[in-house]
């Protein structure tokens, strides 16, 4: 018998993929019976503002106050954001990033 995944909403699939780690996926089944969303960071390595940067798949921002960045993704694009105090993680492959006012009082670590 096929077990069913039940979604929280109409507009949710009735599909699912179970990764394994990462670059790999596998159909959910008796085997594989609850999906994984996302592989644990595994490494961490400093990001240095107004250097180039090897992407990865998360930047994590530690700041003492509020300032602003402008980072670059892989691709090119730019994204100026506001850093607040604390910790924030995102989901981002960052090639770059400016430093602006404020965000000297911040720590910056790319996570794969």
């Amino acid at each position: 018998m096929t077990s069913s995944i039940a979604s929280p909403a109409r507009y949710v699939t009735q599909t699912a993929i179970a990764f394994a780690k990462a670059g790999s996926a596998r159909p959910v089944d008796d085997d594989n019976p609850l999906p994984i969303g996302e592989v644990s960071y595994s490494h961490a390595r400093a990001a240095i503002p107004d250097t180039a940067l090897d992407p990865g798949r998360a930047l994590m921002i530690v700041a003492t106050g509020p300032g602003q960045v402008v980072i670059e993704l892989a691709n090119g694009g730019t994204v100026a954001l506001p850093v607040t105090a604390g910790v924030t993680l995102l989901p981002f492959a960052v090639a770059a990033i400016t430093a602006l006012d404020g965000a000297e009082r911040a720590v910056f670590t790319l996570l794969d």
